[in-house]
């Protein structure tokens, strides 16, 4: 273990680490995401050097989180006709409903 590891480990035990932890967790995501790349990396190593977010900046940032998820667009022929009218083509038919037969018995 490095020892960068264990002042972060160390950091997180405290009670007041709550902000480190969610960094943490952030950078782990944005590290695993394929689309953060080595300019956004880039620019977020200058921003940490600055030690200061510019209120520009901020703004942005917080209307980019803000953003509604953009939907895929659906093409207007795409109805899903084809799917709705195969399933109503096949026949559901019903299991076989198991026959029993009653078993009783003549000492009682």
């Amino acid at each position: 273990m490095t020892a960068l590891n264990e002042e972060l480990l160390f950091a997180l035990r405290s009670p007041q680490s709550q902000t480190l932890a969610l960094l943490v967790c952030a950078l782990d995501e944005a590290l695993r995401d394929t689309t953060f790349d080595t300019a956004q990396r880039e620019l977020l190593g200058r921003l940490l050097q600055s030690q200061s977010v510019p209120a520009p900046v901020l703004a942005s940032a917080e209307a980019r989180v803000h953003q509604p998820a953009v939907q895929p667009a659906i093409d207007a022929n795409d109805d899903f006709a084809d799917v709705l009218e195969w399933i109503q083509q096949t026949e559901r038919t019903q299991p076989a409903r198991p026959k029993l037969t009653l078993v009783g018995s003549a000492a009682a």
